[in-house]
């Protein structure tokens, strides 16, 4: 204690000066042990009396309440209709438990069917005990994703959820699968089973798997366009390790549509996805997972996180309203287009330079008449769309879609005009093997996306 006997502080060492640091706080015990004069007694004996008195009046409200109705002159006990939630109205009747059909009213199996994804909006959670039924209801929707890669290569670890338990979809990210030899998916029971990629796009990163198994639980989607800043969520996945399967980590919502810029291992920038901001917990091996409201509506689903010992606690998560038109597309096998997620940079899949350095480089000499001006094709992609279009090396760019090209800075400048997807013509001068002639040629071709 400090020598006034006034007050003291809380573990904080004194500054040199012999101050207290400003962030201590005031504790003083002894004031809670002083001794009080008789009349603090009279007190006392007072308000014990005032509790008592309080009691037997409050017990014989409570009984009048009960046995008699102000609308009954009888004086008959009324009719009481007691719920969990008088709040609520009670669920229309139906096949199975609260209105909604039991498993044995569902359809056959449809190997071919797109389900229709839609929100739920509905919740019988009791607040009280929220985080334990959200994990109670959610978590045996919820696996780890396994994959093991060719040649011994090793392996990796994802998560994902149950979006429809007729036919055996589950929802991740598509890196969390991809270049995978094989795929595995384990519940949090233990039980596993072995999957099969339906779809998956690398602009979106997202992924549909498919098991063959029995007695699936699906999740209950939400609706994303519907969520504002600090609305409380949880995140279900597999950090780390498959040890830690099943984790379960709190937060809010941080931020809504954020437009966050992926950049590759080169730190250039490959693509900007709209995502949701939260500060759950995301770890390698969360990626996949779903973000869920105090509904236990699935409105997100996990996938990257601000890596750098200057952050803490910014992850993000790809709208659930908007990836399930993504997942509709590819369990239909069909061209994602436009999804209001992601807009990838575009690639051309060449490596290029000034032409006479590419021709210098090389040790060419032409022996024919060559545009001076443009860019030099050192390589080209095979994989590449343009490759496959008919783009060739040792070519010399002049026009990219209209734009006159150069050098290239101005090939830059004209494809960072374009998206991933969209078509464009390309006009180069291609030599013949000799280098002895050349004839101009126009290529047209989608744009990939930046990797």
């Amino acid at each position: 204690m400090s020598e006034n006997n006034d007050f003291d502080f809380n573990n904080q060492t004194p500054l040199p000066d012999g101050n207290k640091p400003d962030y201590s706080y005031k504790w003083n015990g002894t004031e809670h042990n002083k001794n009080k004069k008789s009349g603090f007694n009279i007190a006392i004996i007072t308000v014990i009396v005032l509790i008592l008195a309080t009691v037997v009046i409050s017990a014989f409200m409570i009984t009048g309440n009960i046995n008699s109705d102000p609308n009954d002159e009888s004086g008959n006990i009324a009719d009481v209709s007691i719920t969990s939630d008088p709040g609520k109205p009670d669920k229309p009747g139906g096949p199975g438990e609260g209105g909604k059909p039991d498993k044995d009213d569902k359809p056959p199996k449809n190997e071919n069917e797109v389900p229709n994804f839609t929100p739920s909006g509905d919740s019988n959670l009791d607040l009280s005990t929220a985080l334990t039924q959200i994990y109670a209801n959610c978590s045996p929707s919820c696996c780890t994703v396994s994959v093991t890669y060719g040649m011994n290569t090793g392996y990796s670890i994802g998560s994902g959820f149950v979006i429809d338990a007729k036919n055996g979809y589950i929802a991740t990210n598509h890196h969390v699968i991809e270049d995978a030899a094989d795929i595995k998916v384990v519940f949090y029971d233990g039980k596993e089973y072995k999957a099969e990629l339906v779809g998956s796009d690398s602009v979106t990163d997202l992924a549909v798997l498919k098991i063959e198994a029995e007695g699936l639980v699906e999740v209950e989607l939400g609706d994303s366009n519907a969520i504002t800043v600090g609305e409380n969520v949880v995140a279900i996945g597999t950090p780390y390790d498959i040890t830690l399967a099943g984790t379960m980590t709190t937060g809010i919502i941080s931020g809504v549509k954020r437009n966050v810029d992926i950049t590759n291992d080169a730190g250039k920038v490959i693509k900007t996805m709209t995502l949701i901001q939260t500060d759950c917990s995301i770890n390698p091996g969360n990626s996949g997972g779903p973000l869920i409201d105090m509904a236990g509506n699935v409105i997100g689903i996990t996938s990257l996180k601000l890596v750098d010992e200057q952050f803490e606690g910014i992850g993000f998560a790809i709208p659930m309203t908007d990836a399930t038109e993504i997942f509709k597309k590819l369990i239909a096998g069909e061209d994602i287009g436009e999804s209001g997620i992601a807009s990838a940079s575009p690639l051309i899949g060449i490596t290029v330079t000034d032409v006479q350095n590419g021709l210098a480089s090389l040790g060419i000499r032409p022996s024919c008449e060559y545009p001076e001006k443009g860019v030099f094709i050192v390589e080209v992609t095979v994989s590449s769309a343009a490759y496959k279009a008919g783009l060739g090396a040792y070519g010399i760019i002049v026009d990219f879609n209209g734009d006159k090209v150069e050098n290239s800075d101005d090939l830059t400048n004209a494809l960072a005009k374009y998206k991933a997807g969209e078509t464009v013509q390309i006009t180069v001068f291609q030599f013949d093997r000799s280098f002895s002639s050349g004839e101009y040629k126009t290529i047209e071709f989608k744009l990939d996306a930046a990797k």
